[in-house]
Parts: structure tokens; C-alpha cells; sequence
């Protein structure tokens, strides 16, 4: 048997330097494989799947630059992300200039990227919506998606109104962006009025008479005026107004067009698109309809249970109104009770009345939020 012989100390040498070659050209291999980059040549709507018919999940501007990962079979679709990870999704590869990139060389995926979930769990409509507080409990997923946001360069002092016409009012939250208001007993909220007054007079590009889930989610709804082709409203208003958080209660319109699976599957859209966008979704209950009654419980249940997947904060609305003469609505049965006096006055009587109510629930839940996040 042969005596193993033994390496020496220049052996042990050469064999650290072909350790380190090695290494490097590890190294090497790893910086060689970086996606390959394309850019837009103008605005181009990104999708959860390579199919134009599914959720629309982004919007990248003009001249992005998108790190490509894979494609479809046929590379007629590539799901990319934006170099300032604004978006992430499937892209049309006709519209993006791929320079020297072989897309057939990247893998692929069939990758969904928004999931609306399966058809609505009937054992939402055992939510009791009273044991709900009406000020939302801050979670750390708020925390994460406020910090992601302030890395993405969101405004810290912004905030957005989505929402159909009970949103788009100068009766919502105005008032105090205007320095029209007397908080009587809740002058604990200036320091929120005074963070947030510039955005809170600003007129929204996702809230509007008549806005339904499904028209936040479709370009056809935007303002050609503000909006770049193929936007949606919410993602507009995203982009314009650079907001942090972001108050949004949807349902007084959707009872009368959708039903609760439809309501179900576009109000989670909007608050994956939200989260997605780094803005922190503050989701509110809605005060209902008194000739849909049963519809307005069924979709309110809805929207808690969205917010107790999403693990997001919820300010429960419809309680607050729920002990107010008519539910805090008009004799329409549809629209908030005006003020008294003025819906930015937080005094005697006009805290019987549903504008003035959600005012202060509406500044109570962002000033919790608010408060809690930046921490």
C-alpha cells in the first residue's frame, strides 16, 4: 500500500489561487446573468397574466426601464419588472424596445401575479359588523407597506380619497384642507389637519359621482386630462398625487351593478394595487343604502373581510353612522345627512349628521394610522 504523500506548502498555494480563480469566475457568471433590460417607448399598461382581459396591476410611464425575467411561450408576452419598482408584471413585448435582448433566451412562466381569489366564502355573511371598532388597529403590515412606500419616494404628508360621489364632495374632509373647521373637543387632531391639509382639499382622480370598483380598475374611467393612455383611475391618482395613505370605501354604487362576488374580486384588486403601489390602504365600511338594506350588510361584510385578509386598517363607517336618526342618511336613503352648520364643524348637532360623523371617524382613523406607522 502506498504511503499518501503529502502536499506541500506550495501545493496548498496553487491550490488556494485555483479556489479563488474559481470564485471569480463564479462571480463572473453570477453578474453575467443580470435580466436584460428593456424600455418603454410610452405609457404601457402592465397585467397580471399575458392576456389582455386580466387585472390590470400597473402602469410604467414613458421611457421606463424594465428588468425582463421571463416569457410567455410564444415571447409575445414578457412579465418584467421597472427598474424603480413601480410595477412588476406581463407586458406586451410589441411595445418595448428590447435592444439586443433574445427573449427567447429567457425561461418560461406562466406566473400570475394578481390573484382574485376563488368564488366569495359564503361564511363572510356571518361577520358580525359591530365587533368592529370604528378607529382601525394598526398592524405591522401597515408598518412594512409605509416604509416600502417612503423608499419608493411617496409624499409622507399625502392622501387620497377613492371612492364614488360620497368621496368626491366638498363635504369629505375639504373643510379642513381649507381651514374651515372647528374641532370643539377634538383639538387632539390638528397635528393630523395640519400634515395632511394641502392633500386634504386636493380633488381626487379616483372618487367621483358614480365610481364603481370595476371603473377604478378600467382606463375607460380616467381623466384624459391628468391620466396617461391606458391608465386606470386609481393607479392616476397613484401616480399624480405621490400619496402615502390612501382612504377608500367603495359599496354605495357597487349594490345597485355588482354582485357581492364582482364587488368581492375588484375591491381586493384595488387594494393589491394600493399595497403593490406602497400606499397604505385605510379601508372604511360604507354607510349603506336603506332601501338595499340587506345588500348593504351582505357588501360591508365584504369589505371586512378583505380587510382582515390584507391585514390591513379598517375604519368601520357604518357603525359610527349606524346609531345616527335614518342611519346617518338622507331621506333618499342613499346620500349622508348634510350638516347643520358646515361638515367641517365637529360640534353638538352636527355630529347627529353623517357628513360631519365621517369627517371626524375619517380624521380619528388617519391620525391612528399616521401615527403609528412612522414610529
Amino acid at each position: 500500500m502506498k504511503t499518501p504523500r503529502m502536499i506541500t506548502r506550495h501545493q496548498w498555494f496553487a491550490l488556494g489561487v485555483l479556489a479563488i480563480l474559481a470564485a471569480l469566475g463564479g462571480m463572473a457568471r453570477t453578474i453575467a446573468q443580470a435580466p436584460p433590460l428593456a424600455r418603454t417607448h410610452y405609457a404601457v399598461t402592465v397585467y397580471s397574466e399575458p392576456r389582455r382581459t386580466s387585472a390590470i396591476v400597473g402602469v410604467l410611464a414613458p421611457r421606463a426601464e424594465v428588468a425582463l425575467e421571463a416569457r410567455g411561450a410564444d415571447a409575445a408576452w414578457v412579465l418584467g419588472r421597472s427598474v424603480d419598482g413601480a410595477a412588476r408584471g406581463w407586458i406586451e413585448s410589441r411595445f418595448l424596445d428590447t435592444g439586443a435582448a433574445d427573449l427567447r433566451a429567457l425561461p418560461v412562466s406562466g406566473e400570475r401575479i394578481y390573484d382574485p381569489g376563488a368564488v366569495l366564502d359564503p361564511a363572510v355573511q356571518t361577520i358580525d359588523l359591530n365587533a368592529y371598532p370604528l378607529v382601525p388597529a394598526i398592524s405591522d403590515r401597515a408598518r412594512a407597506i409605509y416604509a416600502r412606500g417612503q423608499a419608493l419616494g411617496l409624499n409622507p404628508r399625502a392622501v387620497s380619497k377613492i371612492g364614488d360621489c360620497i368621496s368626491d364632495n366638498r363635504h369629505f374632509l375639504s373643510p379642513f384642507g381649507w381651514g374651515e373647521y372647528n374641532l370643539g373637543s377634538f383639538t387632539a387632531l390638528q397635528p393630523v389637519i395640519d400634515h395632511f391639509a394641502e392633500s386634504l382639499a386636493a380633488d381626487s382622480l379616483a372618487a367621483y359621482d358614480g365610481l364603481v370598483t370595476a371603473a377604478a380598475l378600467d382606463p375607460l374611467f380616467a381623466n384624459p386630462l391628468a391620466c396617461l393612455p391606458g391608465e386606470t383611475p386609481l393607479r392616476c391618482e397613484y401616480r399624480v398625487r405621490r400619496s402615502s395613505f390612501a382612504i377608500i370605501m367603495f359599496g354605495a354604487q357597487d349594490l345597485l351593478f355588482a354582485s357581492p362576488d364582482e364587488f368581492d374580486r375588484n375591491l381586493r384588486q384595488i387594494v393589491h394595487e394600493t399595497i403593490e403601489a406602497g400606499v397604505v390602504p385605510i379601508l372604511s365600511t360604507f354607510p349603506g343604502n336603506l332601501h338595499r338594506w340587506d345588500d348593504t350588510l351582505a357588501l360591508n361584510r365584504i369589505v371586512v373581510q378583505i380587510a382582515r385578509d390584507y391585514d390591513i386598517p379598517l375604519m368601520n363607517l357604518w357603525r359610527a353612522l349606524d346609531g345616527l336618526p335614518n342611519h346617518g342618511l338622507e331621506d333618499d336613503g342613499r346620500h349622508l345627512s348634510p350638516p347643520v352648520t358646515h361638515s367641517g364643524d365637529l360640534t353638538g348637532e352636527n355630529l347627529r349628521r353623517g357628513y360631519p360623523l365621517r369627517n371626524l371617524v375619517s380624521l380619528q382613523a388617519l391620525d391612528a394610522v399616521w401615527r403609528a406607522v412612522r414610529g
